[in-house]
């Protein structure tokens, strides 16, 4: 009966790693959700206000260029929470998707922010030319209020996540299968005697 068990339990990794694969293959994880492979930038001189969007686990632009006193709005277009957290400035409660906060900054100098539940998602405020001390007195934050956005996906990379769930349902019941119809075999075999 234990090999029964050994059979059925290598026929359940066989078949999902299998239907993973013929899916079309995990995709490479990166931290942050894929996006640091690169820098993006966005320089919004001479702009009144900019938005930067938090699209699959990653800030966009990384690095935004603004004018003293222009509006910075951060959209989570994402369906899971995310948060802003900068240097005694930003949103550190749960932005879950669709939620938005605008913040503005009066002085020139570079304000880091970053993401506390995706390690690598960062990005950076560059205010003029980003010389200066940056202080925190120099922020004005204005409310949040909750509102929803709208995401456009124009183009797809790896698998879903409910792919590979039901892939792994799906080996976990052909595994169990063979487990149970290895036991029904295994009752009966005739027993003899060596």
């Amino acid at each position: 009966m234990r090999s029964a068990t050994k059979r059925g339990m290598l026929l359940c990794t066989i078949v999902a790693v299998v239907a993973i694969v013929g899916i079309g293959g995990m995709p490479a994880a990166s931290a942050g959700g894929g996006c640091h492979a690169s820098v993006t930038e966005n320089d919004a001189d001479g702009q009144g206000a900019v938005t930067v969007r938090m699209v699959d686990a990653c800030f966009t632009a990384t690095v935004t260029t603004v004018d003293p006193g222009a509006s910075v709005t951060f959209v989570n277009t994402d369906d899971f929470t995310h948060n802003v957290g900068g240097n005694q400035w930003g949103h550190f409660e749960d932005l879950n998707g669709g939620d938005a906060f605008t913040v503005s900054f009066d002085e020139a100098g570079t304000y880091p922010f970053a993401c506390r539940y995706h390690p690598g998602m960062t990005g950076a405020i560059v205010v003029g030319d980003g010389k200066g001390v940056a202080a925190a007195e120099t922020i004005a934050v204005e409310p949040f209020e909750p509102t929803r956005a709208t995401r456009v996906v124009t183009r797809s990379e790896g698998l879903p996540a409910g792919f590979l769930l039901l892939a792994v349902a799906l080996g976990a019941l052909l595994g169990a299968g063979a487990v149970s119809l290895g036991r029904t075999r295994s009752k009966r075999a005739p027993v003899t005697a060596a």
